[in-house]
């Protein structure tokens, strides 16, 4: 009777999990693992033979005497970092706020998480006609004397990327909040009574006492922040198609663009270069993080 019941209950689980892993191997592991291999390879739209070229692709990608290829990687670590780190930052500090009992201070949860429910497309619209040259943001600057302020924020190669950062942080920083809120929420208040009648400042109790305890919210946002700024795609397409030039080109939006040509081993090539950098990141982030963990 034991073992049969041992058998029924390791068995049940795994058959349960059993149709999400054949999904998850039919849409993820096979495409992934074709990817990888189509990388090394001369497929294009020009050819109907396929053949091995080892690591000519990755050569064109890196050796290319124009930069076309290493521009998107350069502005793709760019956009992911100051992402990841501001919308880290501004989650942290509403969520701390929204923490407290403030009036009205669901309502602000939700208007501030909002951004994230909202269409990538809808978000491009609003903010391209936003961020025109003759749009919102230019005609409330002028409005209140700051019209030397006033940029052609999209078409100007040394404002589109702030911008399209700028966007992109505030569609996300509501999410960083939400996770943040989790995490201070079920930190025990007996842990900053005993620190205040010890004399600990305000400072101190956000070193010693939030920021260990919220760790796991810390690795969770990072890991996401990062993920979602390394394979950002749909935000940069929707507000500047990867331009003015190739200014905001990044590794998704030039993966797309060489599939489109039909340079379909040289797009796997930038895909598998795009896989790397994130898992890496993301692991090593993941670690340091983690090690840091208190357990409550």
């Amino acid at each position: 009777m034991k073992t049969n019941t041992f058998i029924h209950k390791t068995l049940y689980p795994r058959r349960m999990v059993f149709p999400a892993f054949i999904l998850y191997t039919i849409l993820f592991m096979i495409p992934t693992v074709m990817g990888i291999y189509y990388a090394f390879t001369n497929w294009n739209i020009y050819s109907d033979a396929i053949h091995f070229n080892g690591l000519d692709n990755f050569k064109v990608l890196f050796i290319d005497q124009s930069f076309k290829y290493v521009r998107p990687i350069t502005n793709t670590v760019v956009f992911a970092f100051f992402t990841s780190v501001l919308e880290a930052v501004i989650g942290l500090s509403l969520a701390i706020m929204l923490n407290r009992k403030i009036f009205a201070r669901n309502t602000l949860r939700s208007i501030f998480f909002m951004p994230q429910a909202i269409s990538t497309i809808v978000i491009g619209i609003i903010f391209t006609t936003i961020l025109h040259p003759t749009g919102l943001l230019n005609n409330f600057l002028d409005l209140i004397g700051l019209d030397f302020l006033q940029q052609k924020w999209l078409t100007n190669t040394a404002t589109a990327m702030p911008s399209v950062i700028a966007v992109e942080v505030w569609r996300y920083f509501g999410l960083n909040m939400v996770i943040f809120l989790a995490g201070l929420q079920g930190i025990d208040q007996s842990y900053y009574e005993a620190a205040r009648i010890d004399g600990a400042n305000s400072w101190n109790l956000f070193v010693k006492i939030t920021i260990p305890f919220i760790m796991p919210a810390v690795t969770i946002n990072t890991v996401l922040n990062i993920v979602h700024g390394f394979r950002a795609f749909d935000i940069v397409y929707a507000l500047t198609n990867g331009g003015p030039g190739n200014a905001t080109e990044v590794i998704a939006t030039m993966v797309y663009r060489e599939y489109s040509a039909g340079n379909y081993g040289l797009s796997n090539a930038m895909n598998l270069i795009l896989l790397i950098m994130t898992t890496v990141i993301s692991v090593l982030v993941n670690r340091a993080t983690s090690k840091r963990e208190v357990t409550l």
